[in-house]
């Protein structure tokens, strides 16, 4: 019980006793029932106070800081519009992790592959431009993560390795802000009103538009390239594997428009 309830407990107290005084006076009520009425008043309403509306009020104001929380970020809020079912089950998990009490970096461990798994499954039909700025902002984070030098880079990059990283917590805010705006943005051109899709592209047509990307990266790093069969063997160069990850990305962002956003949708595309 904190001091607030302990106040007004204690200021109800006071008014009962009041209370009871004056109808004793009134010859209402005898001593002994006004000191059993006291205390069944006072025992009862502190046991349905703590059992019952204390619970129902706190989840009702923790739901209601969820709310505002996820209001604030128009992702969210696409989210919702485009897809309830998900939106509310993304609530739900945030929820209940609050309830059993665990940390923020589980509750985001958690969220977050359910709002990867609807980008990957969007982005196999976005628009060329929605592909590559979404692309162009995730390589500024690997930058950013890389110069940091303290494994972030390759968490995040490799969440199913090494567990991931909570990217408010180790972004500058104007990269973080940036990234959920050009997540909105995929989200937004790939709705329910999307009009016009892109044309498909064989992945013959994909491996050979990869082919000048390839020769550089073999070039540039050579026997390196063969860390990437298991990137969970101990002996692998975490920071290089993040090096060589953004020379990859830089490379494809480097082609044609229309060539990176076909490379990238059957990269990291998940068909429905």
């Amino acid at each position: 019980m904190n001091w607030n309830e302990v106040m007004v407990w204690g200021i109800s107290g006071v008014v009962l006793a009041v209370l009871i005084s004056f109808l004793r006076k009134k010859g209402k009520i005898g001593r002994l029932p006004g000191i059993i009425l006291f205390l069944v008043v006072i025992i009862g309403g502190n046991i349905l106070w703590n059992a019952v509306i204390k619970p129902r009020v706190m989840g009702e104001s923790e739901e209601q800081k969820i709310d505002q929380a996820l209001a604030e970020l128009p992702l969210y809020g696409t989210i919702k519009a485009q897809e309830p079912a998900l939106y509310a089950q993304i609530r739900s998990n945030i929820l209940k992790m609050k309830k059993d009490g665990k940390p923020q970096q589980e509750a985001i461990d958690t969220v977050k592959p359910m709002v990867s798994e609807l980008l990957s499954k969007r982005i196999v039909h976005a628009p060329d431009a929605a592909v590559n700025a979404a692309m162009q902002v995730n390589l500024e984070e690997m930058q950013t993560l890389l110069a940091r030098k303290d494994g972030t880079c390759f968490k995040f990059l490799y969440p199913q390795v090494s567990g991931g990283v909570n990217t408010a917590e180790v972004l500058p805010p104007a990269l973080f802000s940036k990234d959920l705006s050009t997540m909105n943005d995929l989200l937004l051109a790939t709705g329910p009103q999307q009009s016009e899709f892109p044309a498909a592209v064989s992945t013959e047509k994909v491996i050979l538009m990869m082919a000048p990307v390839r020769q550089a990266l073999g070039n540039m790093y050579g026997d390196q390239l063969q860390m990437f069969s298991d990137l969970t063997k101990p002996d692998v160069d975490r920071e290089k594997v993040c090096e060589i990850s953004i020379s990859l990305y830089s490379g494809i962002l480097a082609l044609q428009p229309a060539d990176s956003a076909a490379i990238l949708r059957q990269m990291l595309g998940k068909p429905n």
